[in-house]
């Protein structure tokens, strides 16, 4: 490993293995500083104990059938566990607040957008219920902040990779062992208890189990060997619109791949995600009637559509602000408490992105997601020609996945991991795409 020093940016050039990384804001020799040793043993598997029970939650909770997890009131264990394990490594940089400033000044709108959820509270029907769920929300986010001034990029890849291959294994021995806990009407849960979120958690793993093979190392064979399994469990789950979303994001990484370095670059990142996301939207209002036969989907597209429509009268009454964040689907005395009686289900999330943070948040959330959002993707995309080796793919494929999930799904504004991951490929393609790191 060679560390070559900008010192007018303050930032590190680390060469691994003949691949070109720059590492964020970590490991410099600014006089000024005086940065924390290396990440450890201890501390890179701590890391990913830390995503995994993100992910998973609390193995002792596995062992329920899914009306009991219905019929439980909350999990404060878990919540508790989870938020002690963040803020174990957002302790281990809250004394280098310079660190910290940096890297807020990386990407503001990521901030605002976390403080806009928690000053809610002031404004939220249920100011309990908005303070718990934005606090955790704060917490991911300075979690994220932690991870990218600790770790390079091609080091977070990593070591969620090896947490996404035991998650594989551990979901799919649930499945053919245990299938009174992991399955349920033929739909395939794992150790969750819906068949979208083992899904989701198959969309977030192969992108980035093949970015890590594509890395090598000692572990290739199990990154590459892992991507079956989640395609095996994407599969086994039925979530179609997470299948079709995984696709599309390996899609978009080869395509990346082969156009990168090229002048037709832009044109063929825009026409990928065009065509990815016209896909997706056909998918949604079901207008291909091939495609809705194949996915078996009915127009309405399973009540999505009449959801967004009964919506649009609970965000009129406020606009602006929003109800508050994680208050507007927050049980039967809620404001969406009418829709569920009208519709006869009961939806616990908009089903589209934009919807979501505007009933949550109003247009000031917004427009400052939607800014953001894709401010990032434009980072991602010159992130491109900055960093060479697969690494340098990663951010742009899953802000363009986020992007296709956010169409029928809530995406990384329902996820707390999903908002985490973009969190670090924003703060990441930001950083490898500033002139200078604001001190």
């Amino acid at each position: 490993m060679t560390l070559l020093q900008d010192p007018g940016l303050a930032r590190a050039t680390v060469t691994i293995e003949g691949t070109d990384v720059r590492g964020p804001l970590q490991r410099h020799t600014d006089p000024r500083f005086t940065p924390p040793e290396a990440p450890g043993f201890i501390e890179r598997w701590l890391v990913i104990a830390t995503v995994f029970v993100l992910v998973h939650g609390l193995p002792v909770d596995w062992f329920r059938t899914r009306a009991g997890f219905k019929a439980q009131d909350g999990n404060l264990k878990m919540v508790i566990a989870q938020l002690a394990l963040m803020l174990l490594g957002i302790l281990r940089v809250a004394g280098y607040l310079d660190w910290l400033i940096r890297a807020i000044k990386l990407d503001g709108l990521i901030f605002a957008f976390a403080g806009l959820a928690m000053a809610s509270t002031v404004w939220s029907p249920d100011a309990f219920e908005t303070a718990k769920q934005s606090f955790v929300f704060a917490v991911v986010t300075l979690y994220a902040v932690y991870l990218v001034l600790r770790f390079t990029l091609r080091e977070i890849l990593i070591l969620l990779a090896r947490m996404f291959a035991a998650s594989g294994i551990i979901n799919l021995a649930f499945v053919l062992a245990l299938p009174q806990f992991a399955q349920d009407d033929g739909f395939w849960d794992g150790v969750f208890f819906q068949k979208n979120a083992l899904g989701f958690t198959a969309l977030l793993a192969v992108p980035m189990l093949l970015v890590a093979g594509r890395e090598g190392g000692q572990f290739r064979a199990l990154y590459y060997l892992s991507v079956p399994v989640q395609f095996i469990l994407l599969i086994g789950s039925q979530s179609k619109t997470m299948l079709v979303a995984t696709i599309a994001s390996v899609g978009l990484l080869f395509l990346y791949r082969m156009f990168r370095g090229r002048r037709t670059l832009r044109g063929a990142v825009l026409l990928g995600v065009l065509v990815a996301s016209l896909f997706t939207v056909g998918f949604a209002t079901a207008n291909l009637g091939l495609l809705t036969d194949f996915l078996d989907k009915d127009v309405t597209l399973t009540g999505r559509i009449p959801l967004w429509q009964d919506l649009l009268p609970l965000v009129s009454d406020r606009p602006l602000l929003g109800y508050g964040y994680e208050a507007a689907f927050a049980g039967f005395y809620s404001p969406v408490h009418d829709i569920w009686v009208t519709i006869g289900w009961q939806p616990t999330h908009a089903h589209n992105a934009i919807m979501q943070v505007w009933m949550e948040l109003g247009l000031v959330g917004v427009a400052i997601f939607v800014i953001g959002f894709f401010r990032a993707m434009a980072r991602a995309l010159n992130m491109l020609t900055v960093v060479p080796g697969a690494v340098g793919l990663w951010p742009l494929v899953y802000i363009s996945a986020a992007l296709l999930t956010s169409i029928t799904e809530s995406g990384i504004v329902h996820s707390k991991v999903g908002w985490m991951l973009f969190a670090v490929a924003a703060l990441s393609a930001s950083y490898h795409t500033s002139e200078s790191v604001p001190v």
